[in-house]
């Protein structure tokens, strides 16, 4: 797809097409590359190329996702209603035996800068106002259907601790998983131990907990590094690779945990500025029984995911990491407590 001919049936004649390895924050196994691209009419594009191996991809394997993910989003009618909460950065797409590639405009100038200090409440609020209009299109949609799509079990199974365990005989297939297993192991040495139980279970368990919830579309993984904000007010999204239907909580839950050092204000301030989007979005207020149940599982579904990188982080001695842990342990030995 980097081919000047190629490029061509999407952009027209093209004079130069120069390529260059390009850096991302993701852990994914894909990779990327810059195309500089000379158009023959001196007209010049940036776009990013990226391509992924799936059967290589500890995301995809992970997912059972033997296609990816994100060319079949772009292919899928279905879901074509995603590009109306989110701006859409990719041009093509191409696969072949298991070799999927991804043409995308280059947004680097739109992106958020990639460092470990809070958003401002206006770019949260763009963020959340995005996601919480797909959520809306599609809740409870027929599209949900899909079989490729991310289960919520799928999601819990990718860090989840009891799963990790039955995997370091055979060794684990990225570095992201070994650091996930030995932070458990911190986790459990300091938990109460019913937290320990809960956090235990298999991945099919916790996400039972929150099956009776209404489902809808998700992005899977909601972190500010995988979005940028357009010079049109628009949100762009990309890193579609688990993308799945569930409810909103696991996709809230991922938010407060993954982007802890990104979210401004406090943790309830991020879900009130949530529940009022998705509450704008669908047109009428929730109702208060049916949100705790969705915080609860937020919280249940960001600790069970990543409450061993929390675990970690205490290592560093820092207040703000010690106030992470706290928060999330608190929250997850009240959870135990109300559920007997």
């Amino acid at each position: 797809m980097a081919e000047p001919d190629v490029l061509a049936r999407v952009l027209g004649p093209v004079a130069e097409v120069q390529a260059s390895n390009l850096a991302t924050a993701g852990f994914s196994g894909s990779t990327h590359r810059r195309l500089a691209v000379r158009l023959a009419d001196g007209g010049r594009r940036s776009l990013v190329l990226k391509r992924t191996r799936v059967a290589d991809d500890w995301l995809s394997s992970r997912t059972g996702d033997r296609v990816g993910r994100e060319g079949l989003l772009l292919s899928e009618p279905a879901l074509n209603r995603v590009w109306d909460a989110f701006a859409c950065p990719y041009l093509a797409w191409s696969s072949s035996d298991g070799d999927v590639g991804l043409l995308m405009e280059d947004l680097t100038p739109y992106l958020l800068p990639d460092v470990r200090e809070p958003i401002s409440e206006e770019q949260e609020e763009r963020l959340m106002g995005a996601l919480a209009a797909m959520h809306a299109t599609f809740w409870e949609s027929p599209a949900l259907a899909l079989p490729w799509l991310a289960r919520p079990d799928q999601l819990y199974a990718l860090l989840n601790a009891a799963t990790l365990e039955t995997m370091v005989e055979r060794g684990f297939p990225h570095a992201v998983l070994d650091r996930a297993h030995a932070g458990w192991q911190v986790a459990f040495r300091r938990l109460p131990e019913r937290v320990s139980a809960l956090l235990s279970e298999p991945p099919a368990s916790l996400a039972a907990r929150g099956a009776h919830l209404p489902r809808t579309l998700t992005h899977g993984d909601f972190k500010v590094a995988n979005f940028a904000l357009m010079p049109d007010g628009r949100v762009a999204a990309f890193d579609w690779a688990v993308m799945g239907a569930g409810p909103v909580a696991t996709e809230l839950g991922w938010h407060l945990a993954v982007n802890a050092t990104r979210i401004p204000g406090t943790k309830e301030d991020s879900i009130a500025r949530y529940r009022r989007a998705l509450e704008s979005a669908l047109g009428h207020a929730l109702d208060g029984a049916f949100w705790n149940d969705t915080v609860e599982n937020a919280v249940l579904a960001g600790g069970a995911m990543l409450l061993w990188s929390k675990a970690l982080a205490l290592d560093s001695g820092t207040a703000r990491a010690r106030g992470e842990w706290d928060w999330w342990v608190e929250r997850l030995a009240a959870l135990c407590s109300s559920s007997g």
